[in-house]
């Protein structure tokens, strides 16, 4: 383990608990806005120093890279992981979500505009209840950031800014150019959001507000706006082209 710069030698795991376990708290608390009851703060944050200890392994002083920086991507990438691994959603869920993401694609693309909540609902041959109904049931898919969405490069391997990220900090000019490409596909997907729902990304992603201050802000019910949240991310995805 190298020395990191407040130590004259390798701290101890203690040392590292002691300086950086409220930066795991932190991670830990903004993952738990998008996860169901099922998970357990706790268990999160015992996979966050998990990956702060890996951090401190891997950190390279001489890539001139904070270490603050540098373990703040392991410790929330141990925690994504941890995530993946529980896999809670049920397989008719995640068909649920897809078959969803695919009438915004088909719809959008037939209508060339953001397709609306009753058109989106006839698509499925439900009605606007049982669509709004279906948006609750998918609301947690959406735990992880836009820095996990994987990207690919030029020889059509998936990874992700995160992987990226945590493998080069620097960033070499090919991965800046990768990156520069996915933000830049991100933000025109964004633009093509309703207006709505851009608001909503903005005051939830960037705003860090929770649902509850976000309904008071737009006027609605918490568990509308969690609704809007789940049609956003659906309507994001098809624009991106994710799966």
């Amino acid at each position: 383990m190298s020395a990191l710069p407040q130590y004259n030698r390798p701290p101890t795991p203690d040392e590292l608990l002691e300086e950086y376990l409220p930066l795991v708290r932190y991670h830990a608390d903004q993952l738990m806005r998008r996860t169901p009851d099922s998970i357990e703060l706790g268990d999160l944050i015992n996979a966050g120093v998990l990956g702060l200890l890996d951090g401190a392994q891997r950190f390279d002083h001489s890539r001139e890279v904070q270490f603050k920086t540098f373990v703040s991507y392991r410790v929330r990438g141990s925690m994504i992981d941890y995530l993946r691994a529980y896999d809670w959603m049920p397989r008719g869920l995640r068909d649920s979500a897809k078959e969803m993401q695919g009438a915004f694609m088909e719809l959008e693309q037939l209508y060339g505009r953001p397709a609306e909540e009753q058109e989106i609902a006839d698509h499925l041959g439900i009605n606007l209840h049982d669509y709004r109904e279906r948006l609750n049931q998918v609301r947690y898919m959406s735990v992880i950031h836009f820095d996990d969405i994987p990207m690919h490069n030029s020889d059509g391997d998936e990874f992700s800014i995160l992987e990226t990220l945590e493998a080069d900090p620097l960033l070499t000019p090919e991965s800046q150019n990768t990156m520069l490409e996915f933000v830049q596909q991100l933000a025109d997907a964004i633009h093509q959001l309703p207006k709505r729902e851009n608001v909503l990304i903005t005051l939830y992603y960037y705003e860090e507000l929770t649902m509850k201050e976000i309904a008071l802000i737009l006027g609605l019910t918490e568990s509308r706006v969690s609704q809007l949240h789940s049609q956003m991310v659906l309507r994001l995805r098809s624009l991106m082209g994710l799966n």
